[in-house]
């Protein structure tokens, strides 16, 4: 095997742990939160830790490449990896997860840098493309369209700690690898001083954005001072972090300023947040109509969702077939993506609580297409147009700005479904008053089915009945009306990257 293809298979490898654990908690969040005692919103926090650590290493984990090099933060990461597992798989101490979750966030950045910088480094073009597609496999279409149903199945079995488990194997077989097969085509490390300044800024304002984008909610948003004081100080940190980057304040060096100095890296980073926030986005509202409206299981939820993975690997191949032929610009490919999750969404929005998974599966494939040509088209073109000197930290820009991008639209989408639920519950609860003839109608029917089922109709029954169908014909009109803002929001958004490209087009 040749040393370019043993990298495409190493990296891969050590992209499988990631994949893992970033689909676990949806899958598990309620089994994991059993286990351990703790309430829903305690069992959060696990999943908010892995953000924040993944998003605080990324920027840490770019500076460490230049400063002992890229095999060395893999193995490091491979490392936090195996502790962290070992420690999720086989006990149930509450703050010992806490901790080890934390250590997933850390082993992901790391590995993912370092994966990324020795296959940008390393590889031709059309072997990055494949490196890429690989790696994307196993970070973001198995965990969105394989993992889900296979996950849910084993937490419902109370065989969670075992996925844990499983990727200990993972971690060992990499750093065994690393260690008889070490990769020498690295260049050289820098002896590059840590700038504490810099660095406390941005773990500052990263540390707010997270926390204000996945516990906003908790707090009703911008209903709470204490999320406008976050949002204030999170804006402020922000400021400062990017005048001591760009005034070179503080000894030593974290973030190169030079990195986003080209107008196109700037477009690009908008473009890396955009793609997240189509995705994450998409993602967050599908699985609430399942959730919510159809009451799908996990499970369920994973099982409709396969056949979306079909499409989405077919997207993929697409995307490489692409990066490999240079005549066609990766321009011209991420609106058609950004055309079918359009499409998409306005199939959805037109469903009712009376669809089935029938109904939605033609939206679900053409969406999976869609964002297997624009995520991993996106990834390539970007990635693979930093400069060799950039590379680190231009990975870091852009799985930073994309994670953001994609917690962003959750939070976004997450307060206008609640939002469009009390406005829409306000309109339907209208009709449930005794002088209603819809709802006399409607009462009439709760009591024929009550009776069919040889069940007598009492007033409690039929009105949990009538609640029900209350609460999911909610669910389902709010949840169209917000497929119907996505698509508004992507009109909005999508001008300001075409507007950008030629700006920094113009430029140059």
């Amino acid at each position: 095997m040749s040393r370019r293809h043993e990298l495409i298979l190493l990296v891969t490898l050590a992209m499988i742990p990631f994949g893992i654990t970033s689909a676990v908690y949806n899958a598990s969040a309620a089994e994991i939160a059993g286990a351990l005692g703790l309430s829903a919103d305690d069992t959060s926090w696990l999943n908010i830790f892995y953000i924040l650590t993944q998003l605080l290493l990324l920027p840490l984990a770019s500076w460490l490449v230049y400063r002992i090099g890229a095999t060395a933060v893999l193995a490091g990461g491979a490392i936090f990896g195996l502790g962290s597992t070992l420690i999720l798989g086989f006990t149930t101490e509450v703050a010992a997860h806490f901790l080890a979750w934390a250590g997933l966030g850390v082993a992901a950045s790391a590995m993912l840098v370092a994966v990324q910088v020795l296959v940008l480094r390393n590889l031709s073009l059309r072997d990055i493309a494949l490196a890429e597609g690989c790696m994307m496999l196993m970070t973001t279409l198995l965990p969105m369209g394989v993992y889900p149903w296979i996950f849910a199945e084993l937490a419902e079995s109370g065989l969670w700690q075992l996925l844990f488990a499983a990727q200990t194997s993972l971690y060992v077989i990499l750093l065994a690898w690393l260690w008889m097969r070490p990769f020498h085509g690295e260049d050289k490390v820098l002896p590059v001083r840590f700038n504490l300044l810099q660095a406390s800024l941005m773990a500052g304002a990263i540390t707010g954005a997270v926390l204000l984008l996945m516990r906003g909610q908790f707090y009703n948003w911008f209903d709470s001072q204490i999320v406008i004081n976050l949002a204030l100080s999170t804006i402020a940190l922000s400021l400062l972090c990017v005048l001591a980057i760009k005034k070179h304040w503080g000894r030593g060096e974290f973030i190169r300023s030079d990195v986003l100095s080209p107008n196109k890296n700037k477009v690009s980073m908008y473009n890396a947040a955009l793609a997240g926030f189509a995705v994450l986005g998409t993602s967050m509202l599908i699985g609430v109509y399942l959730g919510s409206v159809l009451n799908y299981s996990h499970s369920e939820q994973g099982w409709v969702q396969l056949p979306a993975f079909a499409s989405m690997f077919l997207g993929l191949l697409v995307s490489i077939w692409v990066s490999n032929h240079p005549k066609i610009k990766a321009d011209a490919v991420v609106p058609v993506g950004v055309l079918l999750i359009v499409l998409s969404s306005i199939s959805l929005a037109s469903s009712n609580a009376a669809s089935g998974a029938s109904d939605l599966l033609p939206a679900l494939i053409l969406r999976g297409f869609g964002v297997g040509l624009l995520n991993v088209t996106v990834s390539i073109s970007i990635l693979s147009s930093f400069k060799r000197e950039h590379i680190s930290q231009g990975v870091g820009y852009f799985y930073l700005f994309r994670t953001l991008g994609g917690l962003g639209g959750m939070a976004l989408f997450s307060r206008m479904m609640s939002q469009e639920a009390s406005g829409v519950l306000n309109v339907l609860g209208e009709n449930f008053n005794p002088d209603n003839p819809a709802f006399i109608r409607q009462q009439s029917a709760m009591v024929e089915v009550l009776n069919n089922g040889m069940l007598e109709a009492t007033q409690a029954r039929v009105a949990h009945l009538l609640a029900g169908q209350l609460q999911t014909q909610t669910a389902a009109v709010a949840g169209g009306n917000n497929f119907h803002w996505f698509i508004v929001s992507l009109f909005i958004l999508a001008p300001v990257l075409i507007i950008g490209k030629k700006w920094a087009a113009k430029k140059t």
